[in-house]
This record gives C-alpha cells, sequence and structure tokens, in this order.
C-alpha cells in the first residue's frame, strides 16, 4: 500500500485547542456545501466539500440536455508541533483551495499556510540512519551549455544508482525533479519517493518510522 503526503507550513492567530475549536463550530453536515469533523485528542480534522460536474445527455430526438452531478469530497489533515505548526495532509487532493479558503474564512487574519517542497536533500537528510539506502531512479532537468540546449534524464536502476555516476551527464545547473529511495533497517524494507510538486510516496512496512523522521527534518527545518 502506497501512502502520499504533503505537508505545510502553518501560523495560526490562537491556540492549537482554539483552532479545532473553531473548526468544529462549523461541523459538516450532508445538507451544506462545506465542512470539518474533528477529533480533538488526535490533533486532526477532516474537511468535506462538494463539487459539481456537468454531463450530457442525449434523448432520442437528438436533444441534449446537461446534467449536474454532485459529488463529496473529503481531505483528512493531522496538526504537528506546538510552537511552529505543520499540516500532515494525506492523500492530498491536486488543490487544496476549497480548504484553504475554508480555514481562512474561519481564522481570518494571522492565518497562513506555506507548502513545503520535499526535495532530495531532505529525503537524504531523513534516511541517513538507515543500515541501507538505495537509489532506486532519479529524474533530473538542466542544461546543456555546449549546444545552448535544456534536457531531462531518467534513470532507474533495480540494483541502485551511483550517485556519482550521475554528474557525467554533462547537464550544467541540474535540478532533481523527482527520485526513489529503498531503505532497510533489521529486515524491514520501506520506499520513499518525491517530486518538486511536493508529493512524497510512502510503502513498505518502514513507513511509519520514516514518516517520522521526515516530519522530524521538516520541523527542523522550520525552527531554523
Amino acid at each position: 500500500m502506497i501512502s502520499r503526503f504533503k505537508w505545510y507550513a502553518v501560523r495560526v492567530p490562537c491556540s492549537v485547542d482554539e483552532l479545532l475549536q473553531k473548526l468544529a463550530q462549523s461541523r459538516y453536515d450532508p445538507s451544506l456545501n462545506s465542512g470539518f469533523i474533528v477529533n480533538i485528542p488526535e490533533r486532526s480534522f477532516q474537511f468535506f466539500w462538494r463539487t459539481s460536474i456537468y454531463a450530457t445527455s442525449i434523448d432520442l430526438d437528438g436533444i441534449s440536455k446537461q446534467n449536474e452531478v454532485v459529488s463529496t469530497c473529503s481531505q483528512r489533515v493531522t496538526l504537528l508541533g506546538t510552537d511552529q505548526l505543520m499540516f500532515r495532509m494525506e492523500d492530498p487532493p491536486r488543490s487544496s483551495k476549497e480548504l484553504l479558503n475554508s480555514l481562512d474564512k474561519i481564522l481570518g487574519f494571522g492565518f497562513s499556510c506555506e507548502q513545503i517542497f520535499i526535495t532530495d536533500k531532505i529525503v537524504k537528510d531523513s534516511i541517513k540512519s538507515f543500515q541501507t539506502i538505495t537509489l532506486n531512479s532519479l529524474k533530473l532537468s538542466g542544461s546543456i551549455s555546449s549546444i545552448a540546449a535544456t534536457a531531462r534524464v531518467e534513470i532507474a536502476s533495480k540494483v541502485g544508482i551511483d550517485p556519482e555516476s550521475v554528474k557525467g551527464f554533462g547537464l550544467s545547473h541540474s535540478v532533481v525533479d523527482a527520485g526513489s529511495y529503498s531503505v532497510r533497517y533489521k529486515g524491514l524494507t520501506g520506499q520513499v519517493g518525491f517530486t518538486r510538486t511536493g508529493i512524497c510516496k510512502l510503502s513498505g512496512d518502514l513507513t511509519p518510522r520514516v514518516q517520522a523522521y521526515i516530519e522530524t527534518t521538516l520541523m527542523a527545518g522550520l525552527k531554523k
């Protein structure tokens, strides 16, 4: 099973308890367009919102008709930290606009939320304590100055990639767009993948440990 995460650095004009209490006052009801279900002991909440799409049907006379199809979406969010807060979003949608707009409306002035982008350095710093670390795939983009061109390189290996060998591709000012690592600890394995869009994918028996290490690294970075 693959778990997908995004993390956000958050500032709020109140305490965490007050934040959750305010969200609880906007409790989700199926008759409303959006709302929250709060779990105070777990410092988490789930946001629900309705979206509409329009489907076109054509009857036997060739007359088209638009039909509205309403669906309900949800997003689970866990609050991490105390003085410095982070949101952990599990299986995030492509856009968090609905959620952030609702939070801004409820919390008002003093609320800010900025996505934390997971980089190759963050991942390497987070997994460096594991017994075995293997780089499985890497996507790079950069320039080839000799021909005034840009290039994208994708590398994958079942046996692992030597990071030093990547330097021989002739790319200058290269940027890591995505990558994946596998780790091993006491016979257990785990996989971590990341992209520049901020999505982090975790799988394997070591998922809880890798997740905790990543969040520790992110929190330390926010406190600097």
